[in-house]
């Protein structure tokens, strides 16, 4: 009875010991907030944009165009998660309509509450960027989508801002002819930009989405210093024969980081900025 014992109290401290060592490779595999656009900025930072659309006829006239100013503030953030609350105003041939706030909740890796399907290690590997090979962990990410599952190969780094230098998107089971596949790769590293009136370091990186009925491709400067890390984009639609149908730019207008508090309050996570983060809000010039 005695032996029996023993050997069931060996069994479960195995099986704890087990547990424990398998944590922290699980967690090795969650995003690191401070890796993040949003999440390496405290609560209540904040960012404006405007962006300007606009649609093409066959001619390759403009026909319509829509200006959209919109904030987006960080409400809430910690681990896991991070809530934006976006509020919107559209200019659609000189009418003005405000959209009411929307409040949306994401994962560090891109997905919506519940999405998160796994994430694993694949291998090792090496991005080149401006000629200069970058090693890279790859990931392999599974979410769920409305049908079927989206696997996301990342390549991440923990060095180099934006950190995911490549990600390629495909649906899972679907059919090649019906298959939307997306394509985001960091092209420049370190480039000067000015950022309401400062000089900053900024990464270019360029999305390709191909879907059944054409094609999507943007251009985006990505700054650390800002809320998002999006300051500007360039983008253009094409339909299925490659006529550009609808074109869209994105500027900053304005943006705020909140001085970090040191004595949080209960409950409420806040990160430190990493250094050399503006501290206070950016002035025209």
């Amino acid at each position: 009875m005695r032996l029996a014992l023993a050997a069931r109290a060996i069994a479960a401290a195995l099986v704890a010991a087990t547990l424990c060592a398998a944590a922290p490779a699980a967690d090795s595999l969650a995003f690191p907030p401070d890796h993040h656009p949003w999440g390496h900025f405290p609560v209540n930072s904040w960012k404006r944009v405007r962006t300007t659309a606009e649609t093409l006829n066959e001619k390759g006239d403009v026909a319509g165009v829509t200006i959209t100013d919109s904030k987006t503030t960080l409400i809430a953030a910690d681990d896991t998660a991070y809530t934006l609350a976006t509020e919107a105003t559209v200019n659609l041939a000189s009418r003005i309509i405000t959209a009411p706030q929307q409040n949306t909740k994401h994962g560090y890796y891109g997905e919506k509450p519940g999405q998160l399907l796994g994430v694993k290690r694949t291998s090792e590997s090496s991005i080149t960027i401006d000629g200069r090979a970058i090693p890279c962990e790859v990931r392999q990410v599974t979410l769920a989508g409305d049908s079927g599952n989206l696997v996301s190969t990342i390549y991440y780094s923990n060095q180099f801002p934006p950190f995911v230098l490549r990600r390629e998107t495909s649906a899972e089971g679907a059919p090649e002819e019906a298959k939307n596949t997306t394509l985001v790769e960091v092209v420049a590293l370190d480039l000067p930009q000015r950022v309401r009136g400062e000089l900053k370091h900024a990464s270019y990186v360029k999305t390709t989405q191909k879907l059944p009925q054409g094609a999507r491709v943007t251009l985006e400067v990505h700054c650390d210093d800002v809320p998002g890390g999006v300051v500007a984009h360039w983008a253009s639609d094409t339909d299925a024969s490659g006529r550009v149908v609808k074109r869209s730019t994105l500027e900053l207008i304005d943006y705020a980081v909140p001085s970090p508090v040191t004595q949080p309050q209960p409950g409420l996570f806040r990160r430190p900025i990493r250094g050399g983060k503006a501290m206070r809000r950016m002035d025209p010039r």
